[in-house]
């Protein structure tokens, strides 16, 4: 039984089935546990969370430190530019390093890995796996709606749209963008208190009969220049044929 344990540190477990003619023991299974310590040590870990609001996110940190053996960074590469910048840090020279991490996506999801390259050959190259879940200052609550005329014999359906702050500071409405051909939109104060309702009405008279459209809805706030939120409108038109 061979196990590779790149990447591997701390306690393992690893498992084995071994099948056979024998009747008597037609499967055997095989356990190795054992401790890997690792030649460059990540902490706190190997992955690294940047979560929340856009612009008000700190940095996040992983170092690496050598166990036994002094090493160097030779390069460093990602899969997720334009998301995140980085930059290393040396702490100890040959012993211990900082990679720094720091958002720079306006708001959404991603995952991906910094591969950094050493002149270990025994330890060739370290991966720190990232994840950001980045929202932004304005939330849009649902942010698709559908509306119109979704079967011939139900009544036209209007659709509403709950805009919030995600730190809880209070904001209005700067400006509303949309087609006003399609729709007509009026915002008002949320019963709660705490932002608005955008209550979202279709023109179905710019849309073909048995026809679907798509369009957006954009909604700026007084929150920051980034403090916006789009909202995806679907409108069927599925009236009876005149």
């Amino acid at each position: 039984m061979k196990v590779r344990l790149a990447f591997f540190q701390g306690n393992i477990l690893k498992t084995a089935t071994i099948e056979s003619n024998d009747p008597d023991n037609p499967a055997v299974l095989l356990q190795l546990r054992g401790q890997v310590t690792a030649l460059i040590s990540l902490k706190p870990s190997g992955n690294l969370l940047l979560k929340g609001s856009v612009g008000e996110l700190p940095e996040g940190s992983v170092d690496l430190v050598a166990t036994t053996t002094p090493f160097h960074i030779k390069s460093i590469d990602t899969n997720l530019k334009g998301n995140i910048r980085y930059s290393l840090q040396t702490v100890s020279q040959g012993t211990r390093y900082r990679l720094k991490v720091a958002d720079t996506l306006k708001q959404g999801n991603y995952s991906g890995f910094i591969r950094l390259n050493t002149d270990l050959p025994q330890a060739p190259c370290l991966l720190v796996n990232v994840t950001g879940i980045i929202t932004g200052k304005i939330a849009a609550t649902p942010e698709t709606v559908i509306v119109g005329k979704l079967s011939a014999d139900k009544p036209v359906r209007s659709g509403g749209v709950t805009i919030t702050s995600n730190d809880d500071r209070p904001f209005r409405i700067t400006g509303l963008t949309y087609d006003k051909r399609l729709l007509a939109v009026s915002p008002e104060k949320a019963r709660t208190g705490k932002g608005f309702l955008l209550d979202i009405q279709p023109r179905l008279d710019e849309i073909r009969t048995g026809s679907v459209k798509q369009t957006h809805l954009g909604v700026e706030t007084s929150a920051g220049p980034n403090a916006r939120a789009d909202v995806l409108v679907i409108i069927f038109n599925n009236s009876k044929n005149r």
